[in-house]
């Protein structure tokens, strides 16, 4: 940890993941319960999000390009004040419309960080001849990222309990101070950049997606990952509702049960590396990311069955558990078999799976709670994660077995 601290490529990083996220949380706890304030219903919500990931889904791989052909600090800095312009305008909006709109440029700021930060880490340590610490950092990447939103959930919790506008009005003030710092990172590492004037946006896209579907290995943890993100986007977005209503939870008991789910993430984070060295030598890199989604399937299941509040938040936390595994896996994963001239879009075409599943979980997690109930968007969601893990690990075995 204190080699990681003062490595200057990995201090960097580490250190901005942990104030994105610290900037972008102060709202978590309180954002459905600032819609709802506002005089949204759980569909509305829903179709606000959705119009995130729409434009995340549209979006991801052009700004993908521009990483990796104008400069990946470039990219994270514009992203950071897109995404200070978005919480801003959620600070002065009150209708649907102006919701939609932050989201949209929200969602422009996501994309331009996605994959950007990430292939800057990767090329970086490359150009150092340092890749070993690649895994390593990515395990201790969500311990940063889940501190960040411990400090940013219980300062917006506070601020959210006398007005839930001011968490909003906070996270554009830290943002913007977060895209001024990062105008001062560099990239040292040498690279031909492509220009898209020379070779065509269309051409760049078109390549960088060919490669990234060609590739197996690739594609088949990226359609988990989408699979993944689908499952669990009922619980992502109810827990605060279902804690709310049948629990009778405060915002401030809200942002005490996030701080468990930050440290439950960062405990399976770190319990990663365990899976990589003895279930991913024993079984493959693929298997190692897969298996461990049974306890996540099954504490979803078990959360949306259980009645006592004790059982509820401990499965509940199970799940994020489970979830905390995947993240470092993936990342290592998919990183190693990425070329340095397109890692940005690729990493982007990544999160466009991702950000997919969670387009298509958010409508069917949101129909099946509005026409039955929270727990039955849960439960379904708990089985249909237990059949994708089925399916592919049969998958997995069968081309082992046919090789």
């Amino acid at each position: 940890m204190k080699k990681l601290m003062f490595h200057p490529i990995a201090a960097v990083y580490l250190g901005f993941n942990a104030l994105i996220n610290f900037a972008n949380s102060f709202f978590m706890v309180t954002y459905v319960l600032f819609l709802f304030e506002k005089g949204m219903d759980l569909l509305q919500i829903n179709l606000i999000n959705a119009c995130y990931m729409i434009v995340v889904v549209l979006a991801e791989m052009p700004t993908g390009s521009f990483a990796d052909s104008f400069g990946r600090h470039r990219s994270f800095s514009l992203s950071f004040f897109l995404m200070a312009l978005s919480t801003l305008i959620y600070f002065v909006s009150g209708s649907f419309m102006l919701f939609v709109l932050a989201e949209v440029v929200a969602a422009l700021g996501h994309t331009f960080f996605s994959g950007s930060i990430e292939a800057w880490l990767v090329d970086s340590l490359k150009a150092r001849g340092e890749e070993h610490w690649q895994a390593e950092i990515f395990r201790y990447e969500t311990a940063f990222r889940s501190f960040g939103i411990i400090a940013g959930v219980m300062f917006g919790s506070y601020l959210g309990k006398f007005d839930l506008a001011w968490p909003w009005l906070a996270s554009t003030i830290v943002m913007f101070i977060v895209g001024c710092l990062s105008l001062f990172i560099k990239e040292n590492y040498v690279t031909k950049r492509q220009s898209l004037r020379e070779n065509g946006l269309g051409k760049q896209l078109s390549e960088a997606f060919q490669s990234g579907l060609k590739n197996r290995d690739l594609l088949f943890i990226m359609l988990f990952g989408a699979c993944l993100t689908f499952a669990i986007q009922a619980l992502n977005m109810q827990w605060t509702l279902l804690f709310q209503k049948e629990y009778n939870f405060s915002t401030p008991q809200l942002g005490l049960l996030f701080i468990g789910i930050s440290f439950s993430i960062i405990l399976g984070a770190q319990f990663s590396k365990v899976i990589s060295q003895r279930l991913g030598q024993r079984l493959g890199e693929k298997t190692a990311i897969i298996l461990p989604q049974i306890g996540t399937a099954l504490a979803i299941v078990i959360a949306a069955q259980a009645s006592l509040r004790f059982l509820v938040i401990s499965f509940f936390l199970v799940h994020e558990f489970g979830r905390g595994i995947i993240k470092p896996l993936q990342q290592n994963f998919i990183n190693k078999r990425l070329a340095s001239k397109n890692r940005a879009t690729l990493l982007s075409l990544d999160s466009m799976f991702t950000q997919s599943g969670a387009l298509l979980g958010l409508v069917a997690s949101g129909f099946i709670a509005k026409m039955l109930s929270i727990r039955s968007a849960w439960l379904y969601s708990g089985l249909f994660l237990l059949l994708v893990i089925f399916l592919f690990v049969i998958s997995v075995r069968f081309k082992k077995h046919s090789s």
